[in-house]
């Protein structure tokens, strides 16, 4: 087994980044990158890139490239597509595929910030510090016995002056790509080693180094603390499973507090209602809700953000087995609502109502927001790109897409209608873990599951569920990102 993750830099080769305010003659040493919009309106004072331009007036589209050599220079141009259409997301990606253009080439690269944009330039240089780290995250490395190292390991933004606010977005780029990183990391891990110990481990380290209170249920507590249907899943795996509680506080005036909930399942055969052989090695990745919620804490606790944050990782395997949970059984769940099973596979939803009535009950929450690789049914509505956003308040859930539209983040909102309720009703019990009654038996699958998970949420709390399943992982490389099955990375 590989050793416990070094949790402030999910990778010991950090990439290391600074800022520059140097002119662009006095670029030596590594290559020197310049952003080109579609309009080729930049003026760099380099005759070598002017000619360039003025006999290609169509370069410039998003992520095209050329290597320019002069006797003194080595320069990457880099389109940035269309000027109007520049976002933080645009800018971000950026930044990674002109890593990714240099990671074999060169020990280093100076990257001017694109000017004249809307953007800030604390945003931009936040934004590119984040495409930066994505972009320099090798997902292939621990598992391969011929692995050739990043030749590129220090980049410079290239600035006008280094003012508080760029170094502040400096700073808070790297955080979050670290989190995202981490997150990344975890999620691609073989369950063989990301077992819900290996998952507590983890949360122990984030604990201690970002100073958060760790509050750990095991199997036994959670049964007897009334955890029906959390335990109801753990219970066919011979490994331990965890519900997992970080807390923090940074605002010990305000009685207001979040929660990020998790969905923690580090390996999913499906239980008793087994999943088809063919892809049932991604289900590994059925624990990256846990892991986003995990690592989204510990930004808060490094940006040291005012309100008062707990994440809870409700985290096991769903396995068969003599003691496995059967379809047809009966739960009663933390909310104290009886659940009936109809199908074991639909076993997330189960892990995430008691984990939201936890976050209520014993963290007095009053603002939820749950992540999921929920439903097939999600990626069938929205396909890989878009997370399906599930939520109890309109305005809560407007707000909450409009500032991750913001950073790059697609979201859609699905409907919460009355008429969804019928579909978990059940004749014996209070509610069923998988929708009926409609004219398909997978019929409106991605908001019965959000349905029932609403169905642990009491009173006036404001409450978010996101299927990331289509969006959680992606097999897919990228200019500006390596994927798992990027084989030619290395």
């Amino acid at each position: 087994m590989i050793d416990i993750l070094c949790v402030r830099g999910y990778d010991s080769e950090r990439m290391k980044i600074q800022l520059g305010t140097k002119p662009l003659s006095e670029i030596k040493d590594g290559y020197l990158v310049l952003p080109i919009f579609e309009e080729n309106a930049e003026d760099y004072g380099q005759a070598i890139v002017k000619t360039f331009l003025n006999e290609n007036l169509k370069f410039g589209k998003l992520f095209e490239t050329q290597v320019l050599y002069s006797a003194n220079s080595k320069i990457l141009l880099i389109g940035a597509g269309k000027k109007e259409k520049f976002e933080f997301i645009t800018m971000q990606n950026l930044a990674g595929a002109a890593v990714r253009a240099l990671l074999k080439k060169s020990k280093s690269l100076s990257f001017v910030l694109p000017k004249q944009v809307e953007l800030s330039e604390s945003d931009r240089t936040y934004a590119a510090a984040m495409g930066v780290e994505i972009a320099a995250f090798d997902p292939t490395k621990d598992f391969k016995i011929k692995h050739e190292p990043a030749m590129l390991t220090n980049v410079e933004f290239l600035v006008d002056r280094a003012e508080r606010g760029i170094q502040e977005g400096l700073k808070k780029g790297q955080i979050m790509a670290e989190s995202i990183n981490l997150t990344r990391k975890l999620g691609d891990l073989p369950a063989n080693i990301m077992t819900p110990t290996y998952f507590l481990d983890i949360a122990k380290k984030i604990a201690k180094e970002n100073k958060l209170k760790i509050t750990i249920l095991d199997e036994k507590q959670a049964k007897k603390k009334g955890m029906g249907a959390f335990v109801g899943v753990a219970q066919g795996s011979e490994e331990p499973s965890f519900m997992i509680a970080l807390e923090y506080i940074g605002d010990i005036k305000s009685k207001e507090k979040w929660a990020f909930v998790g969905k923690g399942i580090t390996f999913d055969t499906g239980g008793l209602s087994i999943k088809p052989s063919s892809s049932m090695h991604e289900m590994k990745y059925d624990m990256c809700g846990a892991a986003a919620a995990m690592s989204a804490i510990s930004v808060v606790s490094k940006l040291n953000l005012k309100a008062n944050v707990v994440a809870i990782m409700a985290v096991t395997e769903n396995f068969p087995g003599g003691k496995a949970q059967r379809p047809g059984d009966i739960v009663k769940t933390y909310s104290g609502k009886y659940a009936e099973i109809l199908d074991t596979d639909a076993e997330g939803r189960l892990v995430l109502i008691d984990a939201v009535s936890y976050a209520q009950k014993d963290f007095k929450v009053k603002k939820i927001i749950d992540l999921a690789t929920l439903t097939g049914a999600i990626i069938v509505s929205l396909g890989d790109y878009i997370t399906g956003v599930f939520g109890n308040d309109k305005e809560f859930s407007a707000k909450f897409i409009e500032v991750a539209e913001k950073y790059g983040d697609k979201m859609w909102e699905m409907p919460m209608h009355e008429e969804f309720e019928e579909m978990i009703k059940s004749d014996i019990g209070d509610i069923t873990n998988l929708g009926h009654g409609g004219s398909h038996r997978s019929s409106a699958g991605s908001t019965t599951g959000a349905k029932f998970i609403e169905a642990g949420i009491e009173g006036d709390t404001k409450w978010i569920h996101l299927d990331i399943a289509g969006t959680a992982w992606d097999m897919k490389p990228k200019p500006y990102r390596g994927a798992v099955g990027d084989w030619s990375w290395s």
